[in-house]
């Protein structure tokens, strides 16, 4: 115990007579209160001892060998943060008669981590020559430091250390001015003579976070005040199952772990079950060696009785299994029981448990592509009297005709040379293609030549009959305007030439109807003139092609597009460029042509980090709880939005609340945080099927690489491929009555006989005709050079 009755110096006590005091004039200043003058007598009183992390109480000692009144004097804080003495009621001691020798206690609120307290005889708080004492703790640079130390009362940038125990308090030693005449003490004794006790330091590490899951990582931290060597620590879930501390390589931190520090421990854990405890020694039997100890999963574990005897656990006492092996649980920092647990969606191993991960926010848009649907050729030649063969229609008369398949929301663009130009050619002037179903119904015994007009290439000199066909394949001289462009024919148009009938037949409601298209020339050149341009009309060999974006073969204004339609341009001579569409990926499947037309549901983007997708697993069955049926099968997102949520995880449901056809994009926006491995997931239903859906494999797409940059592009977008639900009987595409168009009610299929979610490894086209398309991975990303079903395109931009 130390007596504290010392008088300080002149320059840090109190010594007051008869002094002249200025008033108020800056906003240090208590505002509106005129300064006080004190009353003309000695006296010496100091800061003696203050609790501000729990009790909020100052003592002031009075030093000397008078009686103080202390009514007029202040205690401040700073700007805004100040008190008349007089105005307090003290909790013990006399505010107006300090007798000398005597303490007074003062309750008044202060920070619990760093301050600086100023006692003060009149309310000029930015005076030195009214500051009578100061002690500043927690860091240096307090409001009222700079005040102090021109009083030469305390040194710039000194400070007492923060209390360890908010129960404890800080005492002067009654000599000198600066932080080392201060100390911390757990021997409060306000009001009384100031007992230093100095804490003890405490030497603890605790199990912090443990994620036994998919990465087996154990965090120790060190809570107390000195650096611990953890080497001959040991980590035991019990019999035959430990591991000494010394002998693992960190995944982050120092085995002489520092206090307030972390380590991050690579430890196998089960995942289900089990009790991990910490222990100072491998006597792992004995409630003495054993230092902390969690358990999760189920009571009952090897070394749970041992910690119960140490009085560090109870009985039977579990932390609940995580429900994604991504999670870890965390201690909340008090207590030895399972409810200081709790699990976590974001672990922070090597760094605190209420640590917040900065987040990237990622546009995500899903593009419905499908386009090209079908390609058909007319080449054979019909003339009354002979057989059809391969030919231009030179005589009036002269046919070609050709059937395929459509549906509804088909456009259709034929293309024709004109035979006696150079690379002119009829195609409609409507670039979007014809609509099939005008209005919802079909083209029947309608003539489209009138839709057609004449456009040249670009891509050889015009006015040249030596190079007419048949004068062999690109043969004439390049055109000076490599441009495709309308030409002039003083509004002529294709019917001015020929006739094109398309006829319909309904489908049998399995399958779509067929229509035929007649095209017959009705003006042909005249043998007798010479070959030119202006000689009639040459009908060649051409092409049909059924799609849904607008200028499926070029665009007014640009360059031919190097595909195949300079052969019909320049040779009436179509196999090139329905070869083009016709070509396969590395898997046989198509790189281009469009499996189905449909469309795409209103879906969501998800993040996940455990090892697989938390939305379903490829040969596994349906999770009822994840809403994938109701997405799959009427392309319902809610539910699914729903249980991503209730997991904790990153979700976004698309903002279309709309189906999307071909063109149209579903787009979302997603908040993910960093530095927790997250991929991306997506879900979109294929509308016209019974509970086809398109999302990514199990594996996700990394959203950021190994150094932490956030992906960017379509690259990824073949790693998305067309699932089957296995929910729902599959009825043919586009064309079932239980499929989500045409169904009654949601959910009114029959169940699938084959419950397993699987990839749809092929699909025979009923709306087309392009029969059974093998393809084995399910692809359905436009640009896969394995070929596939050539149905989106997936964009991911970090904002």
């Amino acid at each position: 115990m130390k007596n504290l009755k010392l008088t300080k110096s002149f320059f840090g006590g109190l010594l007051l007579s008869s002094l002249m005091l200025s008033s108020c004039s800056n906003d240090d200043d208590a505002n509106g209160v005129d300064p006080v003058d004190p009353a003309p007598v000695e006296f010496t009183v100091v800061l003696n001892e203050v609790q501000y992390a729990s009790e909020d109480l100052v003592e002031i000692f009075n030093s000397g060998t008078t009686t103080a009144d202390l009514s007029d004097y202040w205690l401040c804080l700073g700007p805004g943060t100040y008190v008349r003495i007089g105005t307090l009621t003290p909790q013990s001691g006399s505010i107006t008669n300090l007798e000398a020798g005597d303490y007074v206690v003062l309750p008044y609120t202060m920070p619990d981590t760093s301050a600086g307290l100023g006692l003060y005889s009149t309310n000029e708080f930015g005076s030195s020559d009214a500051i009578e004492d100061f002690v500043q703790w927690g860091e240096g640079g307090s409001a009222r430091e700079d005040v102090a130390v021109a009083a030469g009362i305390w040194t710039a940038g000194e400070f007492v250390p923060t209390v360890t125990n908010p129960n404890n308090s800080i005492v002067f030693d009654g000599e000198g001015n600066g932080a080392a005449n201060w100390g911390e003490t757990t021997t409060v004794t306000l009001g009384e003579d100031n007992v230093l006790t100095v804490p003890e330091q405490v030497r603890s590490v605790v199990i912090n976070e443990v994620q036994y899951g998919n990465r087996d990582l154990v965090e120790l931290y060190n809570n107390g005040d000195v650096s611990v060597d953890l080497s001959s620590y040991w980590l035991c879930l019990g019999p035959g199952t430990y591991v000494q501390i010394g002998n693992v390589t960190p995944e982050s931190g120092e085995i002489e772990l520092a206090p307030g520090e972390f380590l991050v421990l690579p430890y196998s854990m089960p995942d289900d079950e089990g009790g991990l405890g910490l222990y100072s020694e491998n006597q792992f039997a004995n409630p003495d060696a054993i230092m902390d100890f969690v358990q999760w999963g189920a009571g009952g574990s090897a070394r749970e009785n041992v910690a119960v005897a140490a009085g560090i656990w109870t009985a039977g006492e579990f932390v609940p299994t995580v429900r994604l092996d991504s999670y870890s649980i965390e201690y909340d920092g008090e207590g030895d029981s399972a409810s200081d647990w709790a699990e976590e969606v974001n672990p922070s191993l090597g760094e605190a448990n209420d640590v917040v991960a900065p987040t990237t926010t990622f546009n995500v848009t899903i593009s419905n592509v499908i386009n090209y649907l079908n390609v058909h050729t007319f080449t054979e030649r019909i003339r009354t009297g002979e057989t059809p063969t391969r030919g231009p229609l030179n005589q009036d008369g002269d046919q070609y005709q050709i059937s395929f398949k459509a549906v509804p929301g088909t456009k259709f663009t034929p293309v024709t040379m004109m035979g006696n130009s150079n690379d002119w050619y009829l195609a409609p002037e409507d670039l979007a293609g014809i609509d099939l179903f005008p209005n919802g119904q079909a083209l029947n015994g309608v003539d489209i030549a009138s839709e057609l007009v004449l456009y040249d290439l670009g891509t050889e000199a015009d006015n040249d009959p030596s190079n007419f066909p048949p004068a062999g394949p690109n043969t004439g001289p390049e055109d000076a305007n490599p441009l495709v462009r309308l030409v002039d024919r003083g509004g002529v148009r294709g019917d001015f030439y020929l006739t094109a009938i398309l006829d319909y037949v309904a489908g049998d409601g399995t399958e779509a109807g067929t229509f035929t298209l007649t095209i017959t020339a009705i003006r042909t050149p005249d043998t007798n003139q010479p070959p030119s341009s202006q000689n009639g009309f040459v009908v060649t060999p051409g092409i049909v092609v059924l799609h849904t974006l607008p200028e499926p073969l070029f665009t007014l204004g640009e360059e031919d597009r190097g595909v195949g339609l300079e052969g019909i341009a320049e040779d009436g001579n179509p196999d090139a460029l329905f070869d083009w569409f016709n070509e396969t990926g590395t898997n046989g499947a198509p790189l281009r042509l469009a499996s189905s037309l449909s469309q795409l549901s209103p879906g969501l983007v998800y993040a996940f980090n455990t090892d697989s997708d938390p939305f379903f697993a490829q040969g596994g069955t349906l999770n009822p709880e994840s809403g994938l049926e109701q997405l799959a099968e009427d392309g319902d997102n809610a539910a699914a939005v729903a249980y991503f949520e209730s997991l904790g995880l990153p979700v976004s449901a698309s903002v279309e609340d709309a189906n999307v056809g071909p063109g149209g994009s579903l787009t979302f926006t997603i908040e993910v945080p960093q530095g927790q491995n997250y991929k991306l997931g997506i879900g979109t239903m294929l509308v016209e099927t019974n509970d086809w859906f398109i999302s990514y494999n199990n594996n996700g797409v990394a959203l950021f690489d190994e150094s932490g940059a956030p992906f960017s592009g379509t690259s990824e977008s073949d790693e998305s491929y067309l699932f089957d639900a296995g929910t729902e009987v599959d009825q043919p595409v586009g064309f079932g009555p239980d499929q989500a168009p045409r169904q009654l009610n949601p959910n009114t299929g029959a169940a699938d006989g084959n419950t397993a979610i699987r990839r749809v490894s092929a699909l025979e086209d009923v709306q087309f005709g392009k029969g059974v398309i093998d393809n084995g991975p399910g692809v359905v990303y436009l640009e896969d050079p394995r070929g596939g079903y050539n149905i989106v395109r997936i964009d991911i931009q970090p904002q």
